[in-house]
C-alpha cells in the first residue's frame, strides 16, 4: 500500500517536478508576449479544470456520491476557482489575489505530506493520483503566474487575503447549512484529527504569512527581481 514517502510518493514527486521544469523551460523559451502568456495560462487553467472534475468525480463515484460533489476543502475550491479564473479572467485579476496565495501554499503543504495516499492498494487509484494531479497542477499554474508576473504579489493588495477567507467561509456555511454537507472549509472539523487547526485558526496562521510574504517579495523582489531569477532558474 502507498505511503507518504514510500516509493511510490517519491517517484511521483520525481517525475512531476522533471515535468513541471519542462514545462517552465518551454515557456520561458517559447511564450514571448502577452497574447502567448495569456493563451499558455488559459491552457494550464484548462488542464487544471480537467484534473479537478476528475477528482471530484471520483470522490463522488467512489465514496460520497453526487450529494456532496462540489469541492469542500480549501485545496479543491482552490483548484475550481483558480481553473476558472485562468481561463475567463484578465491577468492580476483580484480573484487571483483571493485565491491563488492559499492555492499554492495547500498544493505544496499536500505534495509533502500527502495523507490521503494510503486510502488503496494503488497510488493510481482514481481518488489517489486525481488528488494529487490537480494538487501539482495548481502549484504549477500559481508558480507561472508569479514568475511571468501574471499574478503580482502587491503588499496594498494584501486585503484580497481577508475577502478570500472570508469568501470560503461564507461558500463553506453555504455547502454545510444549504446543501447538507457533513464538514468544510474546516469549520466544524480541523484540518487534522487530534489539532485545533480549524477555519479561524487556520487564518490567523495564514494571514500573517501571507503578509510577510508580500513584503519579503516586494522589498526584496524589487532590488533582486524574484520573479526573473526564477525564470531564469526554470530555463
Amino acid at each position: 500500500m502507498p505511503h507518504i514517502y514510500g516509493p511510490e510518493h517519491i517517484i511521483y514527486l520525481f517525475v512531476v517536478i522533471v515535468l513541471m521544469g519542462m514545462g517552465f523551460f518551454l515557456i520561458n523559451r517559447h511564450v514571448k508576449t502577452e497574447k502567448q502568456l495569456a493563451l499558455a495560462i488559459r491552457l494550464i487553467g484548462g488542464l487544471l479544470l480537467i484534473m479537478i472534475i476528475w477528482n471530484r468525480l471520483s470522490i463522488a463515484i467512489l465514496r460520497d456520491g453526487f450529494n456532496e460533489l462540489l469541492p469542500g476543502s480549501y485545496c479543491g475550491t482552490s483548484s475550481l476557482v483558480l481553473a476558472l479564473a485562468a481561463i475567463f479572467l484578465k491577468k492580476d485579476h483580484p480573484v487571483f489575489h483571493c485565491v491563488a496565495y492559499i492555492g499554492l501554499l495547500g498544493g505544496l503543504a499536500t505534495l509533502a505530506y500527502p495523507d490521503f495516499i494510503g486510502q488503496a492498494d494503488s497510488i493510481f487509484y482514481p481518488m489517489t493520483i486525481s488528488g494529487l494531479a490537480h494538487h501539482t497542477v495548481m502549484v504549477f499554474l500559481v508558480v507561472v503566474m508569479l514568475t511571468t508576473g501574471y499574478l503580482k504579489p502587491m503588499f496594498l493588495k494584501w486585503h484580497y487575503a481577508v475577502l478570500g477567507l472570508a469568501l470560503y467561509l461564507v461558500y463553506g456555511l453555504f455547502l454545510i447549512k444549504v446543501l447538507g454537507y457533513g464538514e468544510a472549509m474546516c469549520i466544524n472539523r480541523p484540518l487534522l484529527d487530534d489539532t485545533n487547526l480549524y477555519c479561524f485558526q487556520l487564518g490567523a496562521i495564514y494571514l500573517p504569512v501571507h503578509a510577510a510574504f508580500l513584503a519579503i517579495w516586494n522589498l526584496v523582489g524589487k532590488k533582486y527581481r524574484i520573479g526573473a531569477m526564477l525564470a531564469k532558474v526554470a530555463s
